[in-house]
């Protein structure tokens, strides 16, 4: 299973040949590592470079270290996956602007098949998300959490997990800036007002005019971010 690794980035070398063990269904969730002597003869690195990758595959939740009993794979889930990404983009204030543009990509399509695809059950809750909305604002909050599962609904609505997985990344990522923009003076209103019509769009099965009416949310969303980018690190 494991094989001798070359002498030059040997640290990264590890790390990647236990993932890719692991990513490939070799070792499962569960699975018990060799011994820390064995796994290092099998590779051919030494043991203090050998700690360190394992050390490394812990902290990405691949891997569980229990002290006295071994080393085991971990059920690996999107959002231990995730995570490490999505800190690296919020502290980035260029790359959350670059991922303002994934955004309105991928939400005006998001729309588009909602409007196509989603079902009853669906469009109910993208309406939900909008009333707990008014009724977060209406008791002088801003509606962050409401806002979020708004075009999160949307999301599910494509019935495409690529999509849902996609819009997670980015939607975890932007939601210090989002919290932002939402603290602007009669932003959460006008927020509200742009997800209802969104909704109406996708309800009444307009694809096109759901799509339009996103991507016209989405550009408002980036100019009130651009605004306050100033603020990513304050909120």
């Amino acid at each position: 299973m494991f094989k001798p690794l070359a002498k030059t980035r040997l640290f990264e070398s590890i790390v990647m040949q236990i993932r890719e063990q692991i990513q490939s269904g070799a070792l499962k969730p569960g699975d018990k590592l060799p011994s820390e002597r064995d796994l290092a003869e099998m590779m051919d690195v030494s043991r203090n470079s050998l700690r360190e990758a394992l050390r490394t595959l812990e902290m990405m939740k691949y891997l569980e270290i229990r002290s006295g009993e071994g080393v085991f794979v971990k059920d690996v889930s999107i959002n231990d996956l995730m995570d490490p990404i999505v800190d690296a983009i919020s502290v980035d204030n260029v790359l959350l602007l670059d991922l303002l543009d994934v955004r309105e990509i991928i939400e005006v399509e998001t729309a588009r098949r909602a409007a196509v695809v989603g079902t009853e059950s669906d469009f109910q809750k993208i309406l939900s998300a909008i009333e707990r909305a008014e009724e977060k604002v209406a008791n002088s909050g801003i509606g962050l959490d409401e806002d979020h599962g708004f075009h999160l609904a949307i999301a599910e609505a494509t019935h495409n997990q690529a999509f849902l997985m996609i819009f997670i990344l980015i939607s975890e990522a932007l939601m210090k800036n989002m919290e932002a923009t939402l603290t602007i003076v009669g932003q959460p209103e006008k927020t509200i007002s742009d997800h209802k019509k969104v909704y109406h769009a996708i309800r009444s099965r307009k694809p096109e005019e759901a799509a339009k009416l996103m991507k016209e949310h989405i550009v408002k969303a980036r100019k009130n971010l651009e605004k306050n980018r100033y603020k990513i690190h304050s909120v």
